[in-house]
């Protein structure tokens, strides 16, 4: 491959890589973390004498006004850890849609294309598999095992055997 179709390749990775990211973010944004309250700040709890009814009150109520803050703000995080962990699935399954229909465009831009180099389809294909490792690193700790390897098989099969399929077919074609 000449060095102008090795830059080209690479900034069209890099363009569209980039571009598929930034079309994720802009038409599915994250949950937004702002929503979160301030964390509670421990009351001071005052040693009270013994007998002493008004500062026991005053503590417990201290203690029980702590508590209901701390139960808010913990609600509030799970509620945003929640809402992460689904943006997450879902980012990784938008983001590997996108990454094998990229894929695929730039196998068949390869395949089909009478380009003057093969730069610009191959780094198409470079982009879509960008999308699908963006999808998976995003999506890691929010999706279960059985659908990243549901979904990696699906990927696999279609840029490993679409490959060999590919070169297969250029050697034939070389040699013919």
């Amino acid at each position: 491959m000449k060095t102008v179709n090795i830059i080209l390749a690479i900034g069209t990775l890099i363009i569209l890589g980039a571009l598929i990211s930034l079309g994720i973010s802009a038409f599915y944004p994250a949950p937004q973390y702002s929503t979160m309250p301030n964390y509670p700040m421990a009351p001071a709890i005052v040693p009270c004498a013994s007998g002493n009814a008004q500062c026991i009150q005053n503590d417990a109520s201290s203690s029980a006004a702590y508590q209901a803050q701390m139960d808010q703000y913990n609600a509030a995080q799970d509620a945003y850890t929640n809402a992460m962990n689904t943006y997450n699935t879902n980012v990784f399954i938008i983001a590997n849609i996108v990454g094998i229909i990229v894929f695929v465009i730039g196998f068949f831009l390869v395949l089909y294309a009478r380009l003057a180099g093969q730069g610009v389809p191959i780094g198409i294909m470079m982009a879509g598999l960008w999308s699908i490792i963006y999808g998976y690193a995003r999506g890691w700790g929010s999706v279960n095992d059985p659908l990243k390897f549901v979904i990696g098989l699906v990927v696999a099969v279609i840029v490993l055997g679409g490959s060999v399929w590919l070169m297969q077919r250029k050697a034939r074609s070389a040699h013919g």
